[in-house]
């Protein structure tokens, strides 16, 4: 008698593993996970299916991709305590700033009067040694202040970090996107970004194209990640991008959430930040004179103080700001789960999640082949939709039962998983797009694309000297 074979697969819209007949391969079947028609072809046959779903040509017109949508969607009202919150921790946000300010002159005066209230030889008569001691005591204080004043007030001073280049789109080499970004803006009442950027993040964002000199126009940036679209469907896309352009629609509330990372992020580095500065300060206190030695030694507690205060106003204004971030992160989803539906929204927050652990494989074989032998991966998203074809069952089922288990802290700037997809279900909304097709079909070409923001990304981002590194094709790599 035969023994049966049976061949491995996956869904072609959710991902799911699936274990079939050999004599099935080629036919279609009803996902069990997503319910979704779906063609069986086994990991071997699927290889360049997997390839076609990140890097389709051609790309679809835009006529149709614009009939897709079925209607626009109402604004999402925010209540009455939410504006009221934003004023709330709009005014918290600018006070935090100025006790650091006040701090800076609290210590200016005390070093001040120090030295001008505060005479050693004063005191008279006495010992030469005790003289140089008292005039050590005298010069110590004034030290310690003006080393303090220093350090705090360096921050403002300090330049941040070249930025990496995303890639920036032309509208005329990708008329489909374009198109159906104003579509999809015209559905929700967004203004239209002034620019669509792709780098090679898991994630989609909307900021301010020249920051603070963008704050008070509508001169908006979306930046979408190559991984994001080669690893979601066209509507999963959708959703995201209304999530992003859902922001958009926030006005103040987006201002607002510019300033809070801003000043998060300065307080940040304030507090962590090393420099010469801080081994300057070490190598005195290193010095066998102990008098040196003890004058750095009480200006870098100090120091330390100081950052210690710092860092408990970084974390009361991360706290009040944060619980705003979510509050506008459930007004922003709100938009995505009207676009492209409560179900679409539950099953895109279940695929990024399972495609950030794959992500996270990634780039552990990146960092092996690197280090063995430079060699790196030429398109880092077909890469990723790689190896989240061969994620064990067993750890994608882990992921999918663990997700909604997650909690919001208090210091998340997003809500979980969880707390999201509840809403999505109580909204109960069936969505305005329903397209199905890989994300990829937007791009005329989606490969050449993603091939250049990986550069960018191994240059920029991970400072990899490409003139050592050998690329290869990205299906060339052994899982």
């Amino acid at each position: 008698m035969t023994t049966p074979s049976y061949n491995k697969g996956s869904c072609n819209v959710c991902e799911t593993r699936l274990e079939y007949p050999s004599e099935m391969e080629g036919g279609e079947i009803q996902c069990p996970t997503c319910q979704q028609t779906t063609l069986l072809l086994s990991e071997s046959a699927s290889s360049t299916e997997t390839k076609a779903a990140a890097n389709p040509a051609p790309a679809w017109d835009a006529m149709t991709l614009r009939a897709g949508f079925v209607g626009n969607i109402p604004p999402t009202r925010v209540s009455l305590l939410y504006q009221v919150g934003l004023l709330i921790v709009t005014a918290t946000m600018v006070i935090l700033p100025l006790i650091y300010l006040g701090l800076i002159v609290a210590v200016a005066w005390a070093t001040s009067y120090s030295a001008t209230h505060f005479n050693p030889m004063a005191l008279g008569g006495g010992s030469v040694r005790l003289r140089f001691f008292l005039i050590i005591v005298y010069i110590t204080p004034i030290f310690a202040g003006v080393v303090l004043v220093l350090f705090m007030v360096k921050p403002f001073f300090a330049r941040r970090g070249p930025a990496a280049q995303p890639l920036a789109l032309n509208p005329g080499a990708e008329p489909a996107l374009f198109s159906f970004v104003t579509r999809l803006c015209e559905s929700i009442g967004a203004p239209f970004p002034t620019r669509i950027d792709v780098d090679c993040q898991l994630n989609a964002s909307a900021s301010f194209r020249r920051g603070m000199l963008s704050f008070l126009g509508s001169d908006l940036v979306l930046t979408i990640g190559a991984p994001l679209v080669a690893g979601l469907t066209l509507q999963q896309f959708a959703g995201v991008l209304a999530h992003e352009f859902g922001h958009f629609t926030q006005g103040f509330g987006m201002r607002l959430t510019y300033v809070i990372r801003r000043i998060n992020g300065w307080f940040a580095r304030v507090v962590y930040e090393r420099d010469s500065w801080d081994m300057v300060l070490e190598e005195w206190a290193a010095d066998s004179d102990y008098r040196v030695a003890l004058m750095v030694g009480i200006a870098r507690l100090g120091v330390w103080l100081s950052r210690l205060v710092l860092r408990a106003l970084m974390l009361a204004g991360h706290g009040i700001g944060c619980f705003m971030l979510r509050q506008m992160e459930y007004d922003a989803d709100s938009y995505q789960i009207k676009v492209a539906g409560s179900a679409c929204f539950e099953s895109a927050m279940r695929r990024i999640n399972i495609l950030g652990a794959s992500m996270e494989g990634a780039y552990k074989h990146v960092r092996t082949t690197w280090n063995m032998s430079k060699a790196l991966p030429d398109d880092l998203a077909f890469f990723l939709v790689k190896h989240d074809a061969h994620l064990p069952a067993e750890r994608r089922t882990e992921l999918e039962d663990t997700l909604g288990l997650q909690t919001t802290g208090l210091w998340d700037t997003h809500p979980s998983s969880g707390d999201r997809i509840r809403k999505a279900r109580q909204s109960g909304e069936p969505g305005i797009f329903h397209l199905v097709a890989p994300a990829s079909v937007l791009f005329g070409n989606f490969e050449a694309i993603s091939k250049q923001v990986t550069l960018l990304h191994y240059q920029d981002d991970l400072q990899l000297p490409l003139l050592i590194a050998k690329l290869r094709p990205s299906d060339s790599f052994k899982l």
